[in-house]
């Protein structure tokens, strides 16, 4: 009979994503360990993935989680040479619990203790100002509202002056701040014209400037 009760090593776990920060992680952060700019914010409202559930739906609070590698869900932090993670000794409380056979324990720490962006930047630091900007500018709930039924002209319309809004403010605090756009998904989340994907729209560029318009459906012909 084959033992399924400890880590095999295979990577599994690692390639469907990076883990999301609670606040036992705090001093890996102060400590250096995992950066700012390794993090990308699922911020509240917005669509991510429920292991409990194992659908999409829209996250009840905002998640840090360590972001995936290019533009796959494989964690930064995992070696495809070595198989392992990178920062094992150093790994966040997730990885720590994390047991593939028995997934009850992880399970029931979903959306529980999690860290914000504001408890990893100075109270003092004029960025928060910023990111309450845009979180009052493009909302990630009503975003994820609109995206889901798009009925009508109007839908579409207000889509487009959020995905507008959210460059616009990304784009404002790059050129004043030299931001970098691994610090931007940390600081301001994933942008909505990436959340379109498997929408059925799309964001076309035209003019200087872009348009959201729903993608059409192929039609059969003869």
């Amino acid at each position: 009979m084959t033992d399924t009760k400890h880590c095999k090593q295979c990577g599994t776990c690692c390639r469907k994503g990076g883990p999301t920060l609670s606040r036992e992680d705090l001093d890996l952060v102060r400590q250096g360990y995992i950066h700012h700019d390794q993090l990308v914010t699922i911020r509240r409202g917005e669509m991510g993935y429920n292991p409990a559930t194992a659908k999409l739906e829209p996250v009840p609070v905002e998640l840090l989680k360590i972001r995936g590698q290019g533009s796959g869900w494989t964690c930064l932090f995992f070696a495809e040479e070595s198989n392992g993670c990178t920062i094992y000794a150093h790994r966040p409380a997730t990885c720590r619990i994390l047991q593939c056979w028995q997934p009850e324990p992880l399970l029931a720490t979903i959306y529980q203790n999690t860290l914000c962006r504001a408890d990893l930047i100075n109270p003092h630091d004029p960025i928060l100002a910023e990111i309450e900007r845009h979180e009052q500018a493009c909302p990630g709930r009503e975003f994820t509202d609109l995206l889901e039924k798009a009925a009508g002209t109007e839908d579409l319309a207000r889509l487009t002056e959020l995905v507008r809004a959210d460059l616009a403010i990304r784009d404002e605090v790059a050129k004043t701040t030299g931001l970098s756009l691994e610090l931007e998904f940390f600081l301001f989340g994933r942008p909505f014209f990436k959340q379109l994907a498997g929408s059925g729209i799309e964001c076309i560029e035209e003019n200087g400037g872009l348009r959201l318009e729903r993608r059409k459906k192929a039609t059969l012909s003869g």
